[in-house]
């Protein structure tokens, strides 16, 4: 599974000559992984739970991957699909929480969004970057719509009523962090740091009392510097943004963030958002969700929901950034000083 780390929430490791942290570390999803445990734990095997680590990754990855052409969303995407087609629990849980999200954001976030990927050039057959005809942008748009799909949740089946393509990028990654926190306190761990390509989440504390402490990197395509830091202890945080992943037409910007109600990139001025959230794939995919939305609207949702977010948006043409944050994380702010 390929995903690009949109934005990279660094870990700010303050404070270590006061604590000895075990590091495990590899590559998946066309990404890194790095999971932080404090090595006081005892009764853990590193060299064991790196490889279940790795396991679980690469099934994940068999499971949700669109550049596996033998992983079950591949297979599903090229069935019938008016037939029940048969899900493993992982999908379900990750479809059943992207089916959510689409109907509480109304379609701005939707798991049949792949066609519209591919489209645009963002997809696992990577194209030269230029703007789609208008015409087929329509017709593309026709091919994309969540409600036409049909899920049990109870027998682990999906059917569409029209062919659709899924996609779920945009939460796997979460999930893929929250299951591996999962397998670190089935160990028996309880102070630990998971992160895959930049969405993470916190358990425990770094050190006594101390919290982990991430950044939320400054949304810049040329130069990376922290914009702002996050004591984290329990939490879990994702952040989308546009300037990763994008082409350039015309001296216009075209953002990998797509609105599937309008079949282009977005156009607004947010840049990136910023999502705190009990699991990594809640803040996964309400980070993207809002970042689709963009500030009006997205910040909006947040305080209706009790979202905490925090959006960055571009002020003037000059590119200087302003945060906006939800009351919610105005609050955890607040707390967090």
């Amino acid at each position: 599974m390929r995903y690009f780390s949109l934005v990279l929430l660094a870990f700010v490791l303050s404070c270590s000559s006061e604590v000895d942290l075990t590091t495990l570390e590899g590559r998946t999803m066309g990404t890194t992984y790095r999971v932080l445990v404090r090595s006081e734990s005892a009764g853990f095997d590193a060299a064991k739970l790196h490889k279940m680590i790795d396991q679980e990754l690469i099934y994940i990855n068999k499971l949700m991957s669109t550049y596996d052409v033998n992983s079950e969303i591949s297979r599903f995407n090229r069935s019938a699909q008016i037939t029940p087609f048969k899900l493993s629990s992982e999908t379900t849980e990750v479809l059943a929480f992207s089916l959510q999200l689409a109907r509480q954001t109304q379609g701005a976030f939707d798991p049949t969004v792949s066609p519209l990927v591919n489209l645009w050039g963002f997809g696992p057959v990577r194209s030269d970057a230029k703007i789609p005809p208008a015409d087929a942008i329509s017709r593309v748009r026709a091919e994309i719509g969540f409600d036409a799909l049909a899920l049990d949740a109870t027998d682990n089946t999906l059917r569409s009523q029209l062919p659709r393509q899924l996609d779920l990028s945009a939460v796997a990654k979460g999930y893929a962090v929250d299951r591996l926190a999962a397998i670190l306190i089935e160990a028996g761990l309880s102070h630990f740091l998971v992160e895959v390509g930049g969405e993470l989440v916190a358990k425990g504390t770094k050190f006594e009392d101390v919290p982990w402490r991430v950044a939320i990197e400054s949304p810049d395509p040329v130069n990376r510097g922290i914009f702002k830091a996050l004591s984290l202890r329990d939490k879990a945080v994702a952040t989308s943004g546009d300037y990763r992943n994008f082409f350039e037409s015309n001296g216009q910007r075209y953002s990998h963030t797509l609105d599937p109600r309008t079949g282009s990139p977005v156009d607004h001025t947010t840049v990136s958002v910023t999502v705190l959230a009990d699991t990594a794939m809640v803040a996964d995919g309400w980070a993207t969700a809002l970042n689709v939305l963009g500030l009006d609207e997205g910040l909006k949702l947040a305080n209706e929901r009790g979202l905490a977010a925090l959006f960055i948006s571009r002020t003037d043409t000059s590119e200087r950034r302003q945060s906006y944050e939800s009351d919610t994380m105005k609050a955890y702010l607040e707390e967090a000083r």
